[in-house]
């Protein structure tokens, strides 16, 4: 079966703490023919792995339904969306007929009623979402935001998702401090909730819907964007209504709300398991199990036990659209755990729950599921400079200027870099055929290869990053989809005893870097200053794509992410 559709949410009465969902499907058979729609019920925290078009059998999923993928432009803001239903579209005299599988997506059944936001596209056309599929996942990261948000009432969620500051907030940041169970990925959307009105109403209305519903086993969910503004939108889907409308069925990715710096900080502690009855706030678990099952026995009916294993699961990736919220992480030094006895071993667990543990000896463990993040990469180059202006923008007070260079524009802070391209060697040059051909980023069309020059005012210095542009990488000569690997260069960074001698070395380095090929650390050691060559190492904790390799080119001259703080 392929899941098809997200209906209603209703209570669930074994395992309290996480509402059920009725999840439609339909059956297909080994020739990809669809048959008939089968209504199944499910856990509000399972819609990260069962997304619209995957197709199970026997409870395991290994492929899905390939859709269009598109990024549209859209306004998250009042008056750049509407809360419609499939009924509604009906009334408007809206067709949902799609050629993806000949008919209407869904079939006319009153039972599939459920709501959708359609934001206005600027070229007068539309984008409808469902309004579940946009809850499961752009509110935050972990599911455990949604079960929370779901579940309780607002004095309740803020028990249960943030700590208490530790220190007074400082102006001009929104500092959170949030509890084990929620992903680190989900400080934007607890920061929001904590500190702008909009999306604290976004998020108690979630709840306030449910306890206000007099169907509970029927309630059709309303969800709205919880952050204003205009951004990108990635999705896949199908076109319907003639191609006036696109019907997102997957969101793929989003950008994010700007603002204030955020403080991230992640509760550290291990608690003593709670044991005091029903109503005991949920715990973190002290073990998690590093080698995680082929396949996973998630429960709906039970709730995990008290001080039971940990498992986290990934669901798919969200892509961050354009420049990423500025967050940084709160630094300490970890304390000791201590030994607490009568811990159930890892690997004891037999199935696992997404829900709020509740006594024990059930052989339940607890399951995280969250969406990875990944970074939008605009290019290599493009990305040095955006992560460059993040971390201005996160170290106002450390870093005050970044600009580029080219010697036709001088110094400029333009949002869009421009590039030094560096001159072919000539007929007269005695070089030899693979150093002048170097210079090109194609040999064919004989286009010369770009700098990129950036000057950074950092603490009290004043410091130049220099960066080749890559060749694209080519398809294999065996005709594979996969392509060669691009080259790899080092960066240059350097400083000048005489900010006078910048042109002049520039041109040299500009000429010199023809001659190596590229290869800056032969060049190094000539500079009036100081200068090294820098990696371009990948961290997991990147916010941005290239920022790993700007705090290593930092590090050459003794900066270090402490120094930025």
């Amino acid at each position: 079966m392929v899941v098809w559709w997200y209906g209603p949410i209703f209570k669930n009465n074994r395992s309290r703490s996480v509402p059920k969902i009725h999840v439609f499907l339909r059956t297909i058979d080994h020739k990809n023919n669809l048959g008939n729609v089968v209504r199944r019920e499910t856990v509000l925290t399972h819609l990260g792995l069962l997304r619209i078009g995957s197709v199970w059998e026997k409870g395991v999923s290994n492929s899905r339904i390939v859709f269009d993928e598109k990024t549209f432009s859209v306004s998250f803001s009042l008056g750049g969306w509407r809360i419609v239903s499939l009924d509604d579209l009906l009334k408007e005299g809206r067709s949902l007929y799609t050629s993806f599988h000949n008919s209407n997506y869904l079939p006319l059944d009153r039972k599939h009623r459920s709501y959708l936001i359609e934001f206005d596209l600027p070229d007068g056309k539309h984008l409808l979402i469902p309004c579940i599929e946009f809850f499961a996942r752009c509110y935050g990261r972990s599911s455990e935001i949604k079960r929370v948000l779901a579940t309780y009432p607002w004095n309740e969620i803020k028990e249960r998702l943030y700590r208490p500051l530790n220190a007074p907030v400082p102006p001009g940041t929104w500092p959170v401090k949030f509890t084990h169970r929620v992903h680190k990925h989900d400080a934007i959307l607890l920061a929001h909730m904590l500190y702008d009105p909009y999306a604290e109403r976004a998020a108690k209305n979630i709840y306030a819907q449910i306890e206000a519903s007099f169907s509970p086993d029927k309630m059709l969910l309303e969800v709205t964007p919880w952050f204003q503004g205009s951004g990108e939108i990635s999705v896949s889907g199908i076109p319907v209504d003639d191609g006036n409308t696109f019907l997102g069925l997957q969101i793929l990715g989003c950008s994010q709300p700007d603002g204030a710096i955020i403080h991230r900080e992640r509760e550290k502690s291990t608690p003593i398991p709670a044991t005091d009855g029903d109503n005991a706030p949920s715990r973190f678990p002290y073990h998690q199990l590093q080698d995680t099952p082929d396949v996973i026995d998630l429960t709906d009916d039970d709730e995990p036990d008290h001080g039971s294993s940990w498992l986290d699961l990934a669901e798919d990736e969200f892509v961050i659209l354009g420049k990423p919220r500025a967050v940084l992480d709160k630094r300490y030094a970890r304390k000791n755990v201590p030994d607490i006895r009568g811990i159930p071993v890892p690997g004891d667990e037999t199935i696992f729950s997404t829900g709020e543990p509740h006594g024990s000896g059930k052989r339940v463990g607890q399951a995280s599921i969250h969406a990875p993040v990944t970074l939008e990469s605009q290019g290599f180059l493009r990305d040095i400079w955006n992560a460059l202006l993040y971390l201005q923008s996160a170290c106002p007070a450390t870093i005050r200027d970044v600009s580029w260079f080219t010697f036709e524009d001088g110094f400029s802070t333009a949002p869009d870099p421009r590039l030094i391209s560096l001159e072919p060697f000539g007929i007269d040059d005695n070089v030899e055929t693979a150093v002048a051909n170097w210079v090109y980023m194609d040999t064919q069309t004989k286009v010369p290869r770009g700098i990129l020059v950036i000057k950074v005012h950092v603490l009290d210095q004043t410091l130049y990053l220099m960066e080749l542009q890559r060749r694209l990488p080519k398809p294999r000569a065996d005709g594979s989809d996969q392509a060669s690997k691009p080259s790899s260069y080092k960066g240059l960074v350097f400083t000048l005893n005489h900010q006078g001698n910048f042109e002049h070395w520039l041109r040299q380095v500009l000429s010199s870097v023809r001659h190596v090929q590229g290869v800056v650390q032969k060049l190094a050691g000539h500079c009036p200053g100081f200068a090294d060559t820098f990696k371009h190492p990948k961290s997991k904790n990147e916010q941005i794509p290239c920022e790993a390799s700007v705090m290593n080119a930092f590090s050459k001259i003794g900066i270090g992410r402490g120094d930025l703080a």
